[in-house]
């Protein structure tokens, strides 16, 4: 079989068959690739995609991979909605094209064998790494040693772009004054729908810090950013994979959609204020801030006084897409869970750091 032309995009999982995925492996530079069948698993939660598992069954002898996974728009209305609204899917395509081209320096991300997509849809083909990988899981949170690894490969990310100015960012990016009209109005939108889903779970003085949170939730958004990076923007732990490698663990960050231009700040208060349970972050969060100065390189002048004042504002970055998310996804039993377990350790980190306050400061000066 021969093909002279780059697969079509697919819209959804439904249209998969043995042609497209030989084309894409072809691509990918396995001239001999050639698929008579296949098995589609679905795997993730399908909040802003929909991602499959495919065993493949070759023709003949070859030296594509014998799994790939793929990922295509979601297939829920109101989720692709978002994904069409929010930008997601484009984001997506341009993030896994940036860090190929970014080489090895950059952070640890699935081997990408095919790349398409625009503003309605996402067409991706990726490393497997179920079968030796082992998922993140948001609800009971990472250990500290997972931590450690998740941060390496977020400085990782960063080291290759910081510091980069507004203007030298890439413009398919998101920006924090750019989206902040977006997610503050889906965080007001989201108030009552965390009343009804989760109210009784949340005590007085965590409602007193979600308050505070939707008060300041435009001006956060709207922050000077005298300090930029190419940033993931949604490094939850249940967007990593982890390799137990004999000597380490290694991170492999997965789930590309919310990529842009902020402070780095972001993603380190991001995953640290949901991703660990509130004593380990409490126990651990400086080492880990000391490690991340390390591996961005000290000599790039992002002193460690500057990166702790940076990352009491910049952990309401998970705060507000948790709250965000009540408005803007489907609920469902396991998104419930899921979010309740971040916003509760959202919300005792932004009360720990006293963010609220630090936000008040800034936008008082």
């Amino acid at each position: 079989m021969s093909q002279s032309c780059p697969p079509r995009l697919l819209d959804t999982v439904a249209e998969l068959d043995a042609g497209w995925l030989s084309a894409v492996l072809r691509e990918a530079g396995h001239a001999d690739a050639d698929v008579r069948g296949f098995a589609v698993r679905p795997i993730g939660a399908g909040n802003v995609s929909d991602t499959v598992q495919v065993e493949l069954d070759f023709a003949g002898p070859t030296g594509a991979p014998s799994s790939v996974v793929c990922k295509f728009r979601c297939s829920e209305p109101q989720a692709h909605a978002h994904g069409v609204g929010s930008g997601s899917y484009f984001r997506e395509v341009h993030s896994y094209r940036a860090i190929r081209e970014m080489g090895g320096g950059a952070c640890r991300v699935p081997h990408a064998y095919w790349i398409a997509g625009g503003a309605e849809n996402v067409n991706l083909v990726l490393e497997d790494l179920t079968g030796r990988a082992r998922s993140g899981d948001q609800v009971a949170g990472c250990s500290a040693t997972d931590a450690a690894a998740v941060v390496t490969q977020l400085a990782r990310l960063h080291r290759a772009t910081f510091p980069i100015t507004r203007e030298e960012a890439p413009a398919w990016g998101l920006t924090m004054a750019g989206s902040a009209h977006y997610w503050s109005a889906a965080i007001d939108r989201a108030i009552p729908v965390i009343r009804q889903h989760s109210g009784a779970d949340l005590s007085e003085a965590e409602w007193t810090v979600l308050f505070g949170a939707r008060e300041v939730a435009h001006d956060w958004y709207s922050l000077p950013m005298p300090r930029g990076a190419l940033t993931h923007g949604d490094p939850r732990v249940d967007n990593i994979l982890f390799n137990d490698r004999p000597d380490a663990v290694e991170a492999v960050i997965i789930d590309w959609q919310m990529t842009g231009w902020r402070n780095p700040m972001h993603d380190i208060g991001y995953f640290l204020s949901g991703s660990i349970s509130i004593d380990d972050r409490r126990a651990h969060e400086r080492v880990l801030l000391a490690l991340y100065a390390d591996v961005l390189g000290r000599e790039r002048g992002y002193a460690d006084a500057v990166i702790e004042q940076d990352y009491r504002v910049q952990l309401l970055s998970g705060l507000m897409t948790t709250v965000a998310a009540y408005a803007l996804l489907p609920m469902s039993p396991p998104l419930e869970r899921l979010l309740i377990a971040l916003l509760r350790r959202n919300l005792a980190a932004a009360a720990d750091w006293d963010s609220i306050a630090a936000v008040h400061a800034i936008t008082a000066a």
